[in-house]
């Protein structure tokens, strides 16, 4: 039994560092990539370089305690974004293994601290905020045709069946919370019906998200726009194709054809 236990945890380690071995080696790769003059082509490349990788759901979900995860074979939604800036950042000021962990830390986590399931930024209109106010981005909604976004953005806490880590109620209060003060500031959206008219002014490399009819949600979905002319396309983690993808229809097309998203919101990345 004892040899049996130590064989166990060598074969753990062993995979653990093999996993480990693989992501910095696809790390120095996405490192090899051509640098651009300007983040936002650098994050639309580095996103380039991730199309038909697989689609995997709740990348963040299921650790017993709250540390940063890691992933390049298998990206949802979030973390395919997530992980495109901090690779960009990385190669931008810092291309090591460490910079890109530390940036991911900083976009993902309030105040680029981890301590538990409530520093983990999990509205994306929260995400935005929290980004824009260290300089990392800029939500530009307002500035491309955006109107006030009048929601009451509660859905974690209304469903708290859905998050396991909600269970405690201190976790819980601190998420209630939370919910409140995103329920405190101003927003903006673009409405569906108004896509097209945006599209002119967005730019290579800008992150959009698109709000949601479902209720006490903030957004559906988020993902990486590729400019073809006047008119913008989507690079995301598709849930349907079940691996990154670019839309094959200009966004205002995409959107249209969701009917639970009811606009988006825009951020554009700060230089640097």
């Amino acid at each position: 039994m004892i040899r049996f236990v130590v064989l166990s945890v060598l074969l753990l380690g062993s995979v653990a560092s093999f996993g480990q071995a693989s992501l910095q080696k696809t790390f120095v790769q996405k490192m090899e990539l051509p640098a651009s003059p300007d983040i936002g082509t650098q994050v639309l490349r580095i996103s380039e370089s991730f199309l038909g990788t697989p689609y995997v759901a709740g990348t963040l979900e299921g650790n017993p305690t709250e540390r940063l995860v890691c992933k390049f074979d298998g990206l949802d939604c979030t973390t395919l974004v997530e992980s495109v800036i901090a690779l960009a950042v990385a190669k931008t000021e810092n291309s090591t293994f460490e910079e890109y962990k530390n940036e991911l830390t900083r976009l993902r986590y309030r105040e680029g601290l981890i301590d538990g399931y409530p520093s983990r930024l999990h509205y994306i209109l929260d995400w935005m905020y929290e980004n824009q106010k260290r300089g990392r981005l800029e939500d530009i909604t307002s500035k491309v045709g955006g109107v006030p976004f009048n929601k009451q953005i509660n859905f974690m806490t209304t469903h708290a069946n859905l998050y396991p880590s909600l269970a405690a109620s201190e976790v819980y209060e601190k998420l209630k919370e939370q919910e409140a003060v995103i329920n405190s500031r101003e927003h903006s959206y673009i409405p569906k019906n108004a896509i097209q008219k945006a599209e002119p002014m967005l730019h290579d490399g800008d992150i959009v998200a698109f709000t949601s009819s479902v209720e006490g949600l903030d957004v559906n979905h988020m993902g990486i726009i590729s400019k073809v002319g006047s008119r913008a396309y989507l690079i995301h983690a598709s849930l349907t194709g079940k691996k990154v993808i670019m839309t094959n229809v200009p966004l205002a097309e995409y959107v249209a054809s969701v009917p639970k998203h009811t606009g988006m919101i825009v951020a554009r990345l700060n230089d640097i």
